[in-house]
């Protein structure tokens, strides 16, 4: 079948599409036409913009060229010409002016400027250049003589400063080298620091332990050292014993003549004037209280190695001492010296006086020492000496009571009160070491020691005899008629020094 020639709906939507096609494009053209000249004017306007703004930023910038210029780049540019307000340019540049170019332009709203300034300024410094000048010219010939002198050192200070670039180099070295040295010993200071402080810590923690153990302990002794002296004192009241033996007998009595004489001579190490307690044959043991006590003799000769006369100082005369009976000094001892230690006021005569030398000379004489003394004053001797078991009895003498003296006497006061804390602190050393503490009374009674010891002299022409029945007055001076008793001469070692 032919095909038809008549036009279809194909033909008539290509021919729309076609004319549609060419006005579209014939108005994106009028459109883009009109666009490219705005953007155009755009570009033309946004050039002149940055051309504005270049010329501004160049303002801007010869602006703080010029304030950092005048040297006030932190101050506002706001500001009259009078401007005197110190927070801007003008009113700063104005102070500054006034005050650094007063004495060359007097200023004011005129002339009160920079360059008006700057060349008054410049003048003056002409004018000084110009007596530099001539100051210069008279230093020529120095300068010259000065360039002499350096032209000669100049090969010295060559070699000086190559030698100290040299050492430089070597300083150098060594101080790396120690930088090095430092720094490691810096790690192992790091490194024992931290261990130094954990067992700082550690310790701490052994030492708060220890404080409680301290404590407890501290609590423990105390009941102990109680519960020791209860049991010491009861036992002493029940017993009373002692460990003590006799040092001799008595060998021979003479009432006639109050002369005894005891198993103890030359041999024996016996001295006179040494003394001694007389006990009954019966005791309970010597050295431990007074009851067993009968006489008190004094050593007067020593007649052989094992026999020497003594006096007899007291007595007993519902017991009178007889052949056998036992003889005691604690601080006489066969072949042996005893020490003895002392705190207290050692009055012997019963003056209310310290008899220290005295007591010195007793012990001394039987041949005895002292460990350790407290003076009057709180003070030990020997210095930071302590009680030791060498001492055989602690002797306690006066304790004096701070009440007793008057209130503005504060140092007689203070040394009581050492001397009474020594006399703790001892006691306490005595019981725990067993060493036995005795008063300075029972300390005399045991060593035979009386007030008004006198020493017999069996060499005098004129003897007296004391009876019980009385005594004939005789021709001694020294008589006493109440007593009807021959007072013997004193002991030499019982008379006052002079």
């Amino acid at each position: 079948m032919a095909a038809s020639s008549k036009p279809t709906a194909v033909h008539f939507s290509l021919i729309f599409f076609v004319m549609a096609t060419l006005i579209l494009a014939l108005a994106y053209y009028l459109n883009f036409k009109e666009y490219t000249a705005e953007k155009a004017k755009v570009s033309a306007a946004t050039e002149t913009a940055q051309a504005a703004n270049e010329k501004l930023k160049t303002a801007l910038d010869e602006m703080d060229r010029v304030k950092r210029k005048l040297g006030y780049p932190d101050f506002e540019v706001i500001g009259v010409e009078n401007d005197t307000s110190p927070n801007t340019v003008l009113g700063k540049l104005g102070q500054d002016l006034t005050l650094h170019g007063a004495t060359q332009v007097q200023p004011s709203a005129a002339n009160a400027n920079v360059a008006a300034t700057l060349q008054s300024l410049r003048s003056a410094l002409n004018t000084a250049n110009a007596a530099v000048d001539e100051r210069k010219l008279e230093l020529v010939n120095v300068q010259t003589e000065l360039e002499q002198e350096r032209q000669s050192h100049m090969q010295r200070l060559t070699q000086a400063t190559d030698s100290q670039k040299s050492s430089e180099t070597q300083l150098a070295e060594q101080v790396a080298a120690k930088t090095e040295v430092v720094s490691e010993k810096d790690r192992e200071i790091a490194k024992w620091r931290d261990q130094f402080r954990i067992e700082q810590r550690e310790k701490e923690s052994l030492k708060d332990e220890l404080e409680a153990l301290r404590k407890q302990r501290d609590v423990e002794t105390r009941e102990f050292e109680s519960v020791v002296g209860f049991l010491r004192e009861k036992l002493n009241n029940l017993e009373d014993l002692s460990f003590d033996k006799p040092d001799g007998v008595i060998r021979r009595v003479d009432n006639t003549t109050r002369t005894v004489w005891i198993n103890l001579g030359s041999e024996d190490g016996l001295r006179p004037q040494v003394s001694f307690s007389v006990y009954t044959k019966g005791h309970q043991g010597v050295g431990r209280g007074n009851a067993d006590i009968k006489a008190k003799i004094e050593v007067t000769k020593i007649r052989d190695a094992h026999l020497s006369e003594a006096r007899i100082l007291t007595e007993d005369l519902a017991r009178p001492i007889q052949e056998n009976d036992p003889i005691y000094s604690p601080v006489w001892s066969k072949g042996l010296k005893e020490y003895f230690s002392f705190v207290g006021v050692l009055d012997l005569d019963g003056d209310g006086k310290s008899d220290r030398e005295k007591l010195r000379n007793i012990l001394e004489n039987a041949g005895s020492g002292i460990e350790l003394e407290v003076d009057d004053s709180g003070n030990r001797t020997p210095e930071d000496s302590q009680l030791t078991v060498k001492s055989k009895f602690l002797v306690v003498g006066h304790l004096e009571d701070p009440g007793d003296f008057p209130g503005n006497d504060t140092a007689k006061q203070e040394e009581i009160k050492k001397v009474q804390q020594q006399y703790t602190d001892l006691t306490k050393d005595a019981l725990r070491k067993g060493i036995k503490t005795v008063t300075l009374r029972d300390f005399l009674n045991y060593i035979g020691y009386e007030q008004a010891q006198r020493v017999y002299n069996s060499n005098a022409e004129t003897k007296s005899y004391p009876l019980k029945s009385g005594l004939q007055k005789t021709g001694v001076e020294d008589f006493d008629a109440a007593n009807r008793l021959q007072i013997p001469k004193p002991s030499s070692r019982f008379e006052s020094s002079k």
